[in-house]
């Protein structure tokens, strides 16, 4: 497995120190989850002095996710950040909208988004795509829900989150609709019950979800990942973890988690 270093999982931690754990996990790249505050072409430079490759940036709390008035200036301000760090491919996550409460008005406004920033993307050749969000009324979650939205934007790829995509229906069913227009992975871990425990939230399909660390909790991920085409179990994975507080593990417990799946 190419394990990539996700920054949101380190985000206590400067940009040099999360470019530390990386190299230290034996990882190959690293995924910006926003630019952290950084100069995008220095977080580049950073990265590949330690021999990562900038894998992706996905950029976070930007107009455009929240539906301002601003929005175009502000892709393409992210846009430009991600063309400077050096990263090929760019993820904008489609969360649910204040402005856009049903589900289907949601994915109406992230198809017409994608739509219109798609061919920018390109133009600038970066890949862009979107993920699967795993919130009780996110308008993106399962496979069907990604291909109406790829019908209309041919060119869009996707960053499959096995973990967001489980809070609505079978990660590997998904996978198997999906694979054409994979081009990276996410992959998490949930401990899931039927009823309410502590730490946990209700999902779309009516379980309760909590965080845990990859491999300890009910999400069969090793089954997924025997499924994955040879080509694509090269594709960089984030190991999207966090203890069930939602706290970040430490170097140590997140090595752990590395070398446990490091050769699947």
């Amino acid at each position: 497995m190419n394990i990539c270093m996700m920054s949101l999982t380190m985000q206590n931690s400067t940009p040099q120190e999360i470019v530390d754990i990386a190299v230290q996990c034996g990882m190959k790249s690293i995924d910006w989850i926003t630019a952290h505050k950084s100069d995008p072409a220095w977080l580049g430079k950073i990265s590949r002095d330690a021999g990562l490759e900038v894998a992706a940036f996905t950029p976070l709390d930007n107009a455009y996710i929240n539906g301002e008035n601003n929005w175009k200036d502000e892709f393409k301000y992210s846009l430009d950040a991600a063309v400077a760090m050096g990263a090929p491919v760019m993820m904008v996550p489609p969360f649910p909208l204040k402005k856009h409460p049903e589900m289907s008005e949601g994915r109406k406004y992230w198809t017409d988004f994608y739509a219109w920033a798609t061919p920018l993307a390109k133009k600038a050749n970066v890949i862009l795509t979107c993920e699967s969000t795993g919130y009780s009324t996110s308008p993106i979650t399962t496979a069907d829900e990604n291909l109406e939205v790829i019908r209309n934007v041919p060119d869009l790829r996707i960053t499959f989150d096995n973990g967001n995509i489980e809070t609505a229906e079978d990660a590997k069913e998904a996978y198997g609709k999906l694979k054409d227009y994979v081009v990276r992975f996410h992959l998490k871990d949930w401990k899931i019950a039927d009823q309410e425990f502590p730490g946990s939230d209700k999902k779309r399909n009516g379980k309760y979800f909590a965080m845990c660390a990859i491999g300890e909790g009910s999400v069969d991920l090793r089954g997924l990942w025997d499924l994955v085409t040879p080509e694509q179990k090269q594709f960089t994975v984030n190991l999207e973890t966090w203890k069930p507080d939602g706290d970040p593990f430490s170097l140590e417990e997140y090595r752990v988690i590395c070398d446990r799946v490091r050769n699947w």
